[in-house]
């Protein structure tokens, strides 16, 4: 019963919330709001009214999930002016940085305030994105829980991991996975970070969470996913809004090319996402509250610090490797939570890690990492956007890198 109420108080404040009359700020040009054009990636789609009723109910999800998100960004936290703080490296000591001081961020702020205050022009193109084939549903509770993702009636995790994922190991992690999705998603210990103004979470944006399309991207069987461990293969999805592969998509806003990826993370309690990069900046909220402190732990290294090694380069690619075989080696991670340093920003080949330690839940299936997600060059196509590039063991290559080794990686050479 309490959780029902505190579900519903959110849903509530949610809607007071958002239906808040949208102030432009003052770092968006009015002539740029005036002069609104967008290109969509694709023709407009066409709808039924029936249908029309959730694509309006999906739209409106969609507008109050991007509309707190800019605001967070762009809210001072003490440290930063129209900017929240992030850290960008926790190896060799923690690197923190005002976020909106970094130009890919101001060009995805404005394009998202530009769509939010010219929503219908802007939602010519949007789409539900109900034939393509590798967008999933969580099923269980959450399609319950959603109208639109009814209507939709994809094909679900579970039934993915069961009829597609031919690796017996990640296909019993990735049902257990699925049969937990929506406990995982929800409940009293999913937060919001102090700076976004409303929840976004599936607690309040039930037809959205449900409804985006999940990609477990690394479940079957190809070969950068036999550099990735069998448990996070079988633990790990994400879910675009905005962006070249998600529910919006627009090519152009005012003759500017639109890089911005919006969406959410999930993965399980008990998983290490290993060391990997690639060309594009991206960046994480978390918002499931720990259990306890050092549950969610970041690795993050820059290209260019001092523990980095060159073995080899060309003009496409640099190989480094780099030794985490050290005393105190845990002093290369830091931790999050919503009200914690719960914003993580990675820089163009940034090697960064993901470990989450599920060893203080009660109900450890139940629970997995939560957040919100952004990738902001995706326009760049000279740097292979959409590639993330797992790294590897430096003693037993094409297998994923541990902990406590020598780990040797492939950097993009991005192009200017």
């Amino acid at each position: 019963m309490k959780t029902i109420l505190a579900t519903s108080i959110s849903l509530l404040l949610t809607i007071m919330a958002y239906t808040q009359e949208l102030i432009k700020p003052d770092f968006i040009a009015t002539e740029e709001v005036k002069n609104f054009d967008c290109k969509c990636l694709e023709k407009e789609v066409k709808y039924t009214l029936e249908e029309q009723k959730s694509i309006d109910l999906l739209w409106k999800e969609t507008l109050q999930y991007l509309k707190a998100y800019v605001i967070a960004l762009t809210t001072s936290n003490g440290e930063c002016t129209d900017s929240d703080q992030a850290i960008y490296e926790t190896v060799n000591g923690l690197k923190k940085m005002c976020i909106m001081e970094q130009r890919d961020m101001q060009l995805v702020v404005k394009h998202i305030y530009l769509i939010l205050l010219n929503p219908e022009k802007a939602k010519k193109c949007f789409a539900a994105r109900s034939d393509v084939e590798w967008l999933y549903s969580p099923g269980g509770q959450a399609r319950k829980n959603s109208t639109v993702d009814q209507w939709l009636n994809r094909m679900t995790l579970k039934e993915f991991f069961s009829q597609k994922v031919k690796d017996p190991k990640v296909k019993q992690k990735g049902i257990a996975f699925a049969q937990n999705f929506s406990d995982m998603i929800t409940g009293d210990d999913i937060q919001l970070p102090p700076n976004f103004p409303y929840d976004i979470s599936a607690n309040a944006l039930p037809n959205l969470w449900a409804a985006v399309g999940w990609v477990p991207m690394y479940a079957e069987n190809n070969e950068r996913s036999l550099k990735n461990f069998k448990n996070t293969r079988g633990g790990y999805a994400y879910g675009e809004i905005f962006g070249h592969w998600g529910l919006l998509r627009i090519d152009e806003i005012n003759g500017e090319k639109v890089g911005a990826e919006v969406g959410m993370v999930v993965q399980a309690v008990d998983t290490f996402y290993p060391y990997h990069n690639h060309a594009m900046p991206e960046m994480y909220y978390t918002i499931k509250k720990p259990a306890c402190a050092n549950e969610f732990k970041t690795f993050a290294m820059t290209q260019d610090n001092k523990l980095v090694k060159t073995l080899t380069e060309n003009d496409t690619l640099r190989t480094i490797e780099f030794d985490t075989h050290i005393p105190q080696e845990y002093r290369m991670w830091s931790s999050s939570a919503p009200n914690y340093q719960p914003l993580v920003y990675f820089h163009p080949n940034t090697i960064h890690a993901f470990e989450v330690d599920g060893g203080c839940e009660s109900n450890p299936e139940e629970k997995a990492l939560v957040t919100i997600w952004a990738r902001s060059d995706a326009y760049d196509r000279h740097n292979d956007y959409g590639t993330t590039i797992l790294c590897e063991s430096a003693k037993a290559p094409g297998t994923p890198a541990e902990r406590g080794e020598t780990i040797q990686c492939n950097l993009s050479k991005v192009k200017w």
